[in-house]
Order: structure tokens, then sequence, then C-alpha cells
């Protein structure tokens, strides 16, 4: 057989035996392919998309429809609708009740201004406190719900499950139990007022009534106003304080002062002093009136405070002036 013909054979033979290609298969294959690197591309893009945007430190975890939030060197300002902020590292989180100005901080969360809700994780037997810093000291808290009011010259502090401390500038430590109300004034007495409901006062007895001549049967006997308690007028001069509205307030006082007696009349004293001497600034009047303060009460409870604001305002440098 010539050469070339076995030559050609061979090569017959050969192409006979190689399987050939499955072409109507590549379709579905490459499709598959195609699949594959989409959802590869679909993990990556999620994987790179942030989960929760960060505001100043703080993860913005939820937030309403119309909300309206701007971040300075104050901290982060909600101006209109509601969020939630995490402070992830130390567990805590806030909702704000209505505007507010927070800001994070290397000792903790700062409340600047406004009203929030806080929540934060339990900690482990051992472990620091969480800390909420406000203008008249610092909550402390290992795992509770509490609410925070911040005025920027004072607040409260609600508990509403769990155990928190307040913790003064000065060191004291103060124990919050669930449902008391806490509230810090910008010049601090010697204990920060714990407020209570006010057990109700006694009624005293009335003197038995004389018969009246012709006009007692169409005289209806009239009920004795009673002045407002203490509670009252403290709650009346936070709305003062709110408002900025200081003069108006310290009139209000030196009213209410008038009205009470004498075992109550000493906070009020106090914060009348405070007010003059912290809001409205008025080194005379304030001094004049430290100094009737610590003549009526001269082992009061708000001694040590009294003592701070006379050296604040020089009252004895003053005093020592005008009497010559």
């Amino acid at each position: 057989m010539p050469p070339a013909v076995r030559a050609r054979l061979w090569s017959r033979l050969r192409d006979a035996r190689e399987p050939k290609p499955v072409w109507h298969k590549r379709p579905a294959f490459w499709g598959l392919a195609a699949s594959a690197v989409a959802a590869l591309a679909l993990v990556v893009f999620w994987m790179r998309a942030p989960s929760a945007r960060s505001l100043g430190g703080l993860e913005l975890a939820r937030a309403s429809a119309g909300l309206k939030v701007r971040e300075d060197a104050a901290g982060v300002e909600i101006q209109e609708g509601e969020a939630a902020l995490t402070d992830v590292a130390r567990g805590i989180t806030l909702r704000n009740q209505g505007p507010l100005v927070v800001r994070r901080e290397p000792s903790g969360v700062r409340l600047v201004r406004g009203r929030a809700e806080f929540s934060v994780n339990h900690r482990q037997p051992g472990a620091p406190p969480a800390v909420v810093l406000v203008s008249g000291g610092a909550i402390e808290v290992m795992g509770t719900r509490f609410t925070v009011e911040e005025r920027g010259a004072g607040g409260a502090v609600t508990l509403h499950e769990g155990a928190i401390a307040f913790r003064r500038r000065g060191g004291s430590v103060v124990p919050v139990r669930v449902g008391q109300t806490l509230e810090w004034p910008l010049a601090e007495p010697a204990e920060p007022a714990l407020r209570e409901p006010a057990p109700p006062e006694p009624e005293r007895p009335q003197p038995p009534a004389t018969p009246s001549t012709k006009a007692a049967s169409s005289r209806v006997p009239s009920t004795p106003v009673r002045a407002p308690g203490v509670e009252d007028v403290l709650r009346e001069l936070e709305v003062l304080r709110g408002r900025h509205e200081f003069e108006q307030a310290a009139r209000y006082l030196e009213e209410s002062m008038r009205k009470q007696p004498v075992a109550t009349r000493e906070r009020l004293s106090f914060e009348l002093g405070s007010l003059l001497t912290y809001q409205l600034k008025d080194a005379q009047r304030a001094c004049a009136h430290w100094a009737r303060h610590e003549q009526q009460f001269r082992r009061g409870h708000y001694a040590e405070a009294v003592h701070r604001a006379r050296g604040t305002l020089s009252c004895e440098g003053r005093e020592r002036e005008s009497a010559r």
C-alpha cells in the first residue's frame, strides 16, 4: 500500500475514534457561568456597602422619614424627626424625644441639650459602667433604661428599670431607684434633690362655724385657697428657667417664699440665690440674699454650696468695701 494512502487511512481511523464535542450543552454551561459571576458581584457589593450610617462616632440604627440631622463642633444635632443612635462599643442606644444635641466623648456619651430615652446593655460583673455625661455630672449605668432631659443650666433623669448612680462633679455619688427622678440645678446643693411623690399633708381641724344672722341662709361657705407646695413651686420654676425668664422666676420665688412655712422655705431660698448668682449674674442682689440666707439658716442643708457661691461672687470683699 502506498505511503500516502496509508497516512490518509490512519488519519480517518483516528478521527473516528475521538469523541465529538457535545455542542448542544454549551448554552447551559455559559448560562450557569453567567449566573455565578452575577451572584459573586452581588456578594462583593453587599460586603462593600455600609451597614449603617455613622454620625459623630454613633451609628444611625433607625430613622424616621422626615429626619433632619446635621453634624458640627457641638456634636450631632437632630432638628426634626426621630432616630435611634447607638454607641456600639459601649452598648448605649438613645432615642430622641424631640430636638436634641448629643456628642460622643472618650469618657462616654454626652447629652448637650434635649430629651432622650437611653437603653444600656447589661454589664458583666466587674466591668466598668457605661457613662452618660450631663451638665451637673455623670450618670453611671450597669444596664438599664432611663430618660434624661438636659436644659443646659440643669436637667433631670428618671429611672424606668434597672439601677443607675449620679456622680457629681465633686465626686460624691447618689444612687437612684426605679421610679425616682433626680434633678441637678446649675448650683448643686450638698446632695442633689431626689423628687418623690410628696405625702399628703394632714388636714388642719377647722373651728366650728358660728351661726350667723339673716344672711347665713343665702351665703355659700368659701373654701380657703391653699398656697402651692414646694414641689409645685419647683415645677413652675423649671418651666420659667426653661424659657429663660430668669427675672420673672426670681420674683416668683420671692413671692412664694413668703407663703411657705420655715421648714420648707430654705430650699426656695437656695434656689433664689442660685438664680441670682448663676443665671441673672446680679452680684449685688445675690450677695445680699446669701447674707440673709445664712442668718436665717445658720446650719442649713446647703451651707457648702452657699459658701461656694459667695466665693464666686467675692461677697466678703464687697461687704468690706461697703462697710468702709
